[in-house]
């Protein structure tokens, strides 16, 4: 039953040495190298877009502020991208994200609807505020009440990360305390259309709180590091498979084969 464990694919002779590898061990080598190989390939292949998205980034921030109706469609060229609205915040329906700590202080960042003047809804998060005495104590949030124009960055909504709790709200409060940002669940509460990325207010901006812009670093250098390793272990697999395929030949060996 396990006689491809002794099939031998061809025996090669290099000078007092012998290379005879198995069947078995030749296919499972090369299966291994070749995942390897290919995972390699996918670790540089992410650390290229993440340098070529840091550089686009970089050139985005340095750019003048854009209208929204002069945003691409692709969601790729609008991240990072500085953008200019008119409208009018939504004061009565402040969201409050949970467990925000800047400079050491515990608090949230505030997020607000932002209606513009063509109807369309973002939200805005306008920065960061200490938390009350207690977790019941929560912070006043003052909101300009009459259309303004205002400036920030398009971003893709926070990521969940690690969250302590889910949203759960037996009953609708605002402000609303949330442990991470769900444009849907916010979009069903107060029954309007969100878009699918938020705007983070610039400093300075009208209804602006403690800034807390954090430095966009994608950090491809880990990428780096993980494909240098996969290339590695790769070559470790690979020099294996040849020594312990290789052996020195024997006399009789070298008598057998004249």
């Amino acid at each position: 039953m396990m006689w491809f464990l002794n099939v031998r694919l061809f025996s090669l002779h290099i000078g007092r040495f012998n290379f005879s590898p198995g069947l078995f061990m030749t296919v499972l080598t090369f299966a291994i190298v070749y995942t390897m190989y290919s995972l390699g390939l996918w670790q540089l292949s992410r650390a290229k877009y993440k340098d070529n998205l840091q550089q686009k980034i970089v050139e985005r921030q340095n750019k003048p502020a854009v209208n929204y109706n002069q945003i691409p469609y692709e969601e790729d060229e609008r991240l990072y991208l500085p953008i200019k609205i008119r409208g009018k915040y939504d004061s009565k329906h402040i969201v409050l994200l949970d467990n925000r700590i800047v400079d050491g202080v515990v608090g949230y960042d505030v997020y607000t609807p932002f209606t513009m003047s063509n109807g369309t809804a973002v939200l805005v998060n306008r920065g960061f505020i200490p938390q009350g005495k207690s977790r019941q104590d929560l912070p006043h949030i003052a909101t300009p009440e009459v259309d303004i124009d205002i400036q920030g960055i398009l971003e893709k909504p926070p990521s969940k990360g690690v969250i302590l709790a889910e949203n759960l709200h037996t009953s609708i409060s605002w402000p609303m305390v949330m442990q991470y940002i769900d444009i849907e669940e916010i979009e069903t509460k107060l029954s309007i259309d969100l878009m699918d990325m938020i705007v983070r207010l610039d400093s300075n901006e009208a209804g602006g709180l403690i800034y807390n812009q954090p430095v966009v670093n994608l950090n491809s250098s880990k990428n780096y590091g993980y494909a240098f390793q996969w290339f590695a272990m790769m070559t470790a697999v690979f020099s294996l498979f040849l020594v312990m395929n290789t052996k020195k030949r024997t006399k009789a060996d070298e008598s057998t084969s004249k």
